[in-house]
Parts: C-alpha cells; structure tokens; sequence
C-alpha cells in the first residue's frame, strides 16, 4: 500500500506543471474570447448606425435631387430643357462615380475585421515562441 500511496503522490506532483499551464493557457483564452466578442458587440453597433445614417442620407439626397432637377427643367423650360436635363444627367453620373471610387478605396483601406483580438493572439504566439526558445 505504501508503494500505491507514494505513487499517486508522484503522478499528482508531476501533472501539477501540466494542470497550471493549462490553467494560464485556458485564462488567456477567456480573455481573448471576450475581448472577441466585445470587438464582435462594438462591429455590429457601428454597422446599425452606419445603415441608419445611410439610409437617411440617401432618402434626402434623393429627393432632394429630385427637386432640384424639377426646378432647374423648369426654370429652361420655354428653350433647352432637353439640354438641361442631360447635363444634370451628366452631372449626376460623374457624383455617382466619384462615391464610387471614394467607397472602393474605404473598403480596401479598412485594416480587416477584430484587430485588437487579432494584434494579442499575435503577442501571445510570439510570447510563446520565446518561451519555447529559453
């Protein structure tokens, strides 16, 4: 019996290192779980108000250029109504271009998605690493 009694104690001694590293690694993961979802909460707030303030943009501009497109056709209504229609085609087109070419160059500056979980896992690996390496 003293042989079993000694044994356990040796087996519990030596997964002691085992169970505090799995301890540290599993704290470091709820927070950088959090820290995810908290980034995730934050994304999905900035998204609602982005499509909000989007859509009440566009309704105002869109009959507000609407408007002003009636006012303007009527103000060269007696002659060169079509030409002031065109232009204000024209003028249209090359706003809506200018929005699009400004829109593509937020989307491909934008860092990505969660850059602060993203920039710790990043330390963690490399923390790791220079342990591994000591």
């Amino acid at each position: 019996m003293s042989e079993r009694g000694s044994n356990q104690e040796g087996t519990s001694s030596f997964s002691q290192p085992f169970k505090a590293a799995l301890a540290v690694l599993s704290a470091a993961l709820h927070t950088r779980l959090e820290l995810f979802v908290t980034e995730i909460e934050e994304e999905r707030e900035r998204l609602k108000q982005t499509l909000a303030l989007t859509f009440v943009v566009v309704f105002g501009i869109s009959f507000g250029v609407v408007l002003l497109t009636i006012f303007i056709v009527a103000l060269f209504w007696a002659n060169g109504w079509i030409w002031a229609i065109g232009i204000l085609a024209l003028v249209y087109f090359a706003v809506a271009g200018l929005a699009v070419v400004k829109l593509r160059s937020e989307v491909l500056k934008r860092a990505g998605l969660f850059p602060a979980t993203l920039a710790e896992l990043g330390k963690d690996r490399d923390r790791l690493r220079a342990s591994a390496g000591e």
